[in-house]
């Protein structure tokens, strides 16, 4: 359960060399450009591709018009490339972004922030063997590449690798002992290893080291829940959600926590802002839906139930959710189709054991 770490960047990996703009070594090109431009005019481009605080647009234009009239596949122009790789990710172009960081390295096989910015890309994309290999790539090159350490120790993480993963981000720390980032998804790694002392003491030395970084808080409710220490995981979900509202799993483990404790109303506020953030959270409605039930509004749990079902009606927990419904309005035809619905897609063993006995307390075979 570890919060992507690009919604809420800790401050040891904010100015990372990995995002940003490389300086250009600018003579053979702008020698180039002065055939079609005047020196001025592209100098005056090279400046604003390269500096990191120009506006997305305008660095893509500057770029652009750089590589439009360069002649020479030199290590300036994969530096163009690569600087318009990062204006395109600031956008949220993964594709462009992709292509300027693959032009970058053919031109520059060398150029060991691209393959590492390349990573991350393949790996927002979900192909995390490609992700792993970018990375491995700008290790090789770059063995004290910290950046390109924690990528893939973050990436052998998603495929629930955890030696890998471990080793890697250990090796992140070594480089950089306050790198809050490593230290917190170190800690999700111990956390799934069932070893929660060491998890909370990771979440916690991040926590100092990044006072402001919501996702170790929202790490650390979660160790101290699964210690079912309620208060301080409650503590630290409220703080990780005062430094980002936005955090939906943050509110989506305190909503569960409120429910927990009885506090019906504090969870339906919490799901009702995770379906503001994210409309289409089947999820959220799922548990709103749960929560209203245990309320004692039924035809609130039945809009929401019916809306977790259109929004994937392919989830066997929200035919299950939709069917406590229908028992509680009394309408067990309903319930008992909903209950041989979520059968029919595949669920989990320990699901389906319940789904059958909900249907053998209505008198009905699976």
């Amino acid at each position: 359960m570890v919060l992507q770490t690009a919604l809420m960047t800790p401050a040891s990996l904010r100015k990372s060399p990995a995002m940003q703009r490389l300086p250009i070594l600018s003579s053979l090109c702008l020698a180039l450009l002065s055939i079609a431009a005047p020196p001025a005019a592209a100098q005056e481009n090279a400046a604003i591709c390269k500096d990191e605080s120009t506006p997305a647009d305008a660095a893509i234009a500057a770029c652009t018009k750089i590589i439009s009239v360069s002649k020479a596949k030199t290590n300036d122009l994969a530096s163009t490339y690569y600087n318009r790789a990062i204006a395109y990710r600031q956008k949220n172009d993964l594709d462009n972004a992709l292509s300027d960081y693959s032009d970058a390295i053919k031109i520059n096989p060398k150029h060991a922030r691209a393959f590492n910015n390349r990573g991350t890309i393949y790996k927002e994309k979900g192909d995390l063997d490609r992700a792993i290999a970018d990375f491995s790539e700008a290790i090789r090159l770059d063995a004290k590449f910290t950046a390109a350490y924690f990528n893939r120790g973050n990436a052998y993480d998603d495929k629930n690798d955890d030696g890998k993963a471990l080793a890697d981000l250990e090796a992140a720390i070594k480089l950089d002992p306050k790198n809050a980032a490593a230290l917190t998804v170190r800690g999700v790694v111990w956390r799934r290893k069932g070893d929660i002392e060491r998890a909370v003491a990771d979440f916690t030395q991040a926590i100092e080291l990044d006072p402001g970084y919501a996702i170790a808080y929202a790490n650390r409710g979660d160790a101290w829940e699964e210690k079912g220490d309620t208060d301080k995981a409650l503590a630290d979900l409220v703080r990780a959600i005062n430094l980002n509202p936005n955090s939906t799993r943050a509110l989506a483990l305190r909503g569960y926590l409120y429910r927990k404790k009885g506090d019906l109303d504090r969870a339906i506020v919490d799901y009702g802002e995770i379906i503001r953030i994210d409309p289409k959270s089947d999820e959220a409605y799922m548990r709103r839906s749960e929560a209203w039930l245990a309320k004692g509004d039924r035809l609130a749990a039945l809009r929401d139930a019916d809306e977790a079902v259109k929004l994937d009606p392919n989830s066997p927990v929200n035919y299950a959710a939709r069917a406590a419904v229908m028992r509680a309005l009394s309408r067990n035809d309903d319930a008992i189709a909903d209950l041989r619905k979520a059968l029919t897609l595949n669920p989990p063993d320990a699901r389906k054991r319940q789904l059958e006995g909900a249907l053998k307390e209505l008198g009905a075979a699976p």
